[in-house]
């Protein structure tokens, strides 16, 4: 049958070469299985975890080497961090021969942070002798009986970062025997598309940004207020002009105009370029105006003049004597109309001849008075 394991690794190191311990741990433990190797021989572990590392695992209540050698026996392999540091680690040696007596002497692999391996020189040699004992140096290092080592440092040309991660991943093509060269490949390209990928993500960002930014700076926006009436220069200019824009939960009112009757609207949202507003219009001797369009940076607001405004002439004819004034003939601006039995006069001028004072004649005789507009139902006139 074949045997489970608790952990995939068991990785023996000097307590002076922790953190390189720690990493590879990490490295190994976060590495995942191409989906293609995966799918293709579905035996192979995704993910190399759980690896054994005693600063991290060990429970330190209990006796440490029986616990240590209870944690060897429930792993596949045995990773060795090796440094002239270790190399003189009476731990690390025992660990190798425990292991060898288990029987998974073909399941050792050394990992070499630092130092030269068969150097026989104390200041250099990174393999523990327990690792040369059991696998004497050979004039052919292809031979069974000599080890060859991972360098984490000296692996494959490129930057520090780049060497440790093929020595890692050389690490785990060992244990998973895989082909190191397909498993590195596959690395590369899968790098290279998460570069891209988060290539892309960067640019949707920055794009996202520039979007947001350009959504909401302020824009300026004109409204050129346009008269569509029939001009009358007799009639005054706009006054009191009042135009509110309606910005979704905010207004925005522009109290007076310009020269050439242009409202200004500054700081608006860049957003609501090109969106349907709600712009409002009132002023003096115009028709209220409540539109909606399209807002742009440059508008022409169409409005026209009130024409009842100058144009309904309404008063009641009276005279000093307090004579009847009902059937009077009288003349405005050249139309004639006659007083009814309450002496009322009511007449209509249209905008194009429409002024702010009329003269008034009564039976023929031009008053010295005018009307004066607007006039209301209950205005009276006093004629001679």
């Amino acid at each position: 049958m074949t045997q489970t394991y608790k952990y995939f690794a068991f990785i023996s190191f000097q307590s002076a070469d922790a953190k390189e311990a720690l990493w590879v741990q990490k490295a190994i433990e976060s590495y995942r299985l191409p989906t293609a190797i995966s799918r293709k021989d579905k035996s192979l572990p995704k993910k190399m975890r759980p690896c054994f590392c005693y600063l991290n695992d060990i429970n330190l209540s209990v006796e440490l080497m029986q616990e240590l050698k209870q944690r060897m026996e429930q792993s596949e392999y045995l990773i060795v961090v090796c440094s002239p540091r270790s190399a003189k680690s009476q731990f690390v040696n025992g660990g190798i021969d425990y292991f060898v007596n288990l029987g998974r002497r073909d399941r050792i692999i050394p990992l070499i942070i630092d130092g030269i391996p068969y150097s026989n020189d104390p200041q250099t040699e990174c393999f523990p002798e327990a690792l040369r004992r059991h696998f004497p140096k050979s004039a052919d290092p292809m031979q069974d009986h000599q080890i060859l080592g991972v360098n984490l440092n000296e692996e494959g040309a490129g930057s520090r970062r780049w060497k440790r991660q093929r020595a890692v991943l050389m690490v785990i093509a060992r244990m998973l025997g895989l082909e190191f060269e397909n498993l590195w490949n596959r690395e590369v390209q899968r790098r290279r598309k998460r570069k891209i990928t988060l290539s892309l993500i960067v640019c949707s960002i920055l794009i996202a940004l520039g979007l947001t930014w350009y959504l909401s700076r302020s824009v300026d926006v004109n409204i050129e207020i346009k008269d569509k009436s029939i001009e009358n220069l007799n009639l005054p200019q706009i006054n009191d002009a009042k135009i509110i824009l309606s910005l979704k939960n905010e207004q925005k009112t522009a109290d007076s105009l310009t020269i050439g009757n242009f409202a200004r609207f500054n700081n608006i949202p860049n957003r609501f370029i090109g969106r349907q507003v709600r712009c409002q219009f009132t002023a003096t001797d115009y028709l209220p105006l409540d539109t909606v369009f399209t807002l742009k940076t440059n508008i022409v607001l169409p409005i026209e003049r009130d024409s009842l405004i100058y144009g309904d002439i309404h008063f009641r004819l009276r005279n000093e004597a307090n004579t009847k004034t009902n059937n009077l003939k009288v003349e405005i601006l050249g139309r004639t109309i006659f007083s009814d039995n309450n002496g009322n006069i009511q007449l209509y001028i249209p905008l194009k001849e429409q002024q702010t004072q009329y003269n008034v004649v009564v039976n023929g005789k031009l008053q010295e008075e005018c009307i004066y507009m607007p006039c209301s139902e209950g205005s009276v006139f006093i004629y001679q």
